[in-house]
């Protein structure tokens, strides 16, 4: 279903074109569009891209996350000397880069994604803690609002790892972000025409579920080797800084399950269309229409990377009542043996004092 440990370099809009399709992965569509497909073009696209670092990495290794980087909560401890809240994985303190301190650290996945916010208007920071509901009610993920963390940890003075939600810098025609976690600052742009009236909550709640899928370390659907058996794809209706996001993608991925045209992840059949027409369509000219919602697909995958830590003071760890894997809810009692083996790797015994917990207040 999803791609992971692939190469997907998506551009901000009215950047040159890094990389183009081949003549042979472009399949030509009739361009018919709908009226619904013109009203579904007026509304905002989410493009995430990858860090220089991670560029640097494929080109190299023929990944993007290199093996010792691509660390996520079913497979790996979080270092007893860190509390789950940071983000990451390894102490900073032990090597230092871990949590940004020279601003790029791609680890693919959080212990807990930091959301902190700029000055937004109340229509975007209603739809960005309805996704996150949204997120947390179906998956293992969850969130922590770093808004009043400090900057660095000191004395070491390393950068903590954000998601940082702001207005665009730049009259952007799409919204733009990063896919996983880079380490120190990284951003999810939103752009102004997100607040308009011509986009509803709906479109916004489904923007930031898209942004917020691509950040946790979510790939996008069209992108798969054997997507060819499924959709066509008009590259000469796509615009042309967002060419990249079709690119398909032959080497170091791997996919859960069928192709999941209902991912959140997935193009609608007008995305990125410089002219109304359709960009994708269904193998036979079926539509695709935007998706709203995870779609199971995409609560199992996410699911099978992450674990639903509860934001704490100290170093305990701590999970949520509802912990998922393999496609069902663990037992109390299995969740209770997963914290207590946790917590004794880390050093640490007994339950997790309740005053050590953490209200998180809305953004």
């Amino acid at each position: 279903m999803k791609i992971f440990k692939v190469l997907e370099i998506a551009l901000l809009a009215g950047m040159a074109v890094l990389s183009s399709c081949s003549d042979d992965t472009t399949l030509s569509l009739n361009n018919v569009s709908t009226s619904e497909d013109v009203i579904n073009n007026s509304c905002v696209d989410f493009v995430a891209q990858l860090t220089p670092e991670q560029k640097r990495n494929f080109y190299e290794s023929g990944d993007a996350f290199l093996p010792e980087q691509q660390k996520d909560s079913w497979n790996a401890v979080v270092d007893g000397g860190i509390p789950t809240t940071w983000g990451v994985f390894d102490s900073p303190i032990k090597q230092t880069r871990a949590v940004g301190i020279w601003g790029s650290y791609p680890a693919q996945y959080w212990s807990m994604i930091r959301v902190k916010v700029g000055n937004l208007d109340e229509n975007i920071l209603d739809a960005l803690n309805q996704a996150i509901e949204l997120i947390e009610d179906k998956t293992n993920v969850r969130f922590y609002n770093s808004q009043k963390d400090a900057e660095y940890y000191e004395p070491y003075h390393i950068k903590y790892p954000n998601v940082y939600v702001r207005y665009a810098e730049s009259n952007m025609a799409e919204g733009t972000g990063n896919f996983g976690l880079v380490g120190g600052e990284q951003y999810v742009n939103v752009t102004r025409e997100l607040v308009s009236t011509s986009c509803n909550d709906e479109e916004r709640i489904r923007f930031f579920l898209h942004a917020l899928c691509n950040a946790a370390g979510m790939f996008n659907e069209q992108q798969r080797k054997d997507r060819d058996d499924y959709v066509a794809i008009a590259m000469d209706n796509v615009k042309d800084n967002c060419k990249s996001l079709f690119d398909k993608q032959t080497q170091n991925y791997t996919t859960q399950g069928y192709f999941d045209y209902n991912s959140i992840t997935l193009a609608s059949s007008t995305s990125y269309s410089k002219n109304g027409q359709r960009t994708i369509e269904k193998k036979g000219g079926g539509e695709i229409k935007r998706n709203y919602s995870l779609s199971d697909l995409d609560v199992y995958f996410l699911n099978q990377h992450y674990l639903p830590y509860i934001a704490r003071t100290d170093n305990y760890a701590e999970l949520d009542k509802n912990v998922y894997q393999n496609g069902r809810l663990l037992t109390e009692t299995e969740r209770l043996n997963l914290q207590k083996n946790m917590n004794s790797q880390r050093g640490l015994y007994g339950e997790p004092p309740i005053n050590g917990r953490i209200e998180r207040m809305p953004w």
